[in-house]
């Protein structure tokens, strides 16, 4: 039997990953089938298996990974020059739309999460990693002297997230669209005036 060479095995497993993570998110993760993943990967189950055990061990990895939240946020494509814009209309759709499939992902993997505990510990870091994306752009922001230098950058991105989350709930209300983005200028706008130089 052939060695396969290292870097081989972690570009496949990258490329499960990343197929695992695209099915999860559309199909939900109890709809989506191993034979499924191998087939749009053009491989056979069997090669699935030399890489992950079972399908629960492909989630945590897709999990611990966060690769989905890293490709998914704003805060990728925004540069330093467009932190003003982020109380805008435009911002805020982004924001509230960027993860919406994520969030349904995530509701149904935090029912699985509570019987498993490593999937648990995962879940968490999932979400976190989303705080350190944002964090990561407000230290960068920080070194370009567009913030004050004393700005604490994890409680801005907790900030961020928190309104987002917050109001991402009230679009199931009957609160108006113009009320629900009227609160995010409010809240941004007012953290932009207190760590912006």
């Amino acid at each position: 039997m052939p060695k396969v060479v290292p870097e081989y095995k972690e570009e496949a497993k990258a490329r499960i990953l990343d197929a695992a993570t695209e099915m999860f998110v559309e199909n939900g993760y109890k709809n989506t089938k191993m034979t499924e993943i191998a087939k749009k990967l053009g491989v056979s189950k069997g090669a699935l298996y030399q890489y992950f055990k079972s399908k629960e061990e492909l989630l945590l990895e897709v999990i611990k990974s966060g690769a989905q939240f890293r490709r998914s946020s704003v805060f990728n494509d925004m540069t330093l020059e467009q932190l003003p814009l982020l109380s805008t209309k435009e911002y805020f759709d982004k924001m509230i739309h960027s993860t919406n499939q994520m969030d349904k992902f995530g509701i149904e993997i935090a029912g699985i999460a509570l019987r498993s505990p490593e999937l648990f510990r995962g879940m968490r870091n999932f979400y976190l990693e989303e705080v350190n994306i944002i964090q990561e752009y407000f230290e960068k922001a920080k070194e370009a002297g567009v913030i004050k230098p004393d700005t604490d950058t994890r409680v801005a991105a907790v900030s961020i997230l928190s309104f987002r989350s917050g109001l991402r709930g009230f679009t199931n209300t009957n609160e108006t669209p113009d009320t629900i983005y009227e609160t995010w200028r409010l809240q941004i706008d007012l953290l932009l005036k207190e760590i912006m130089v």
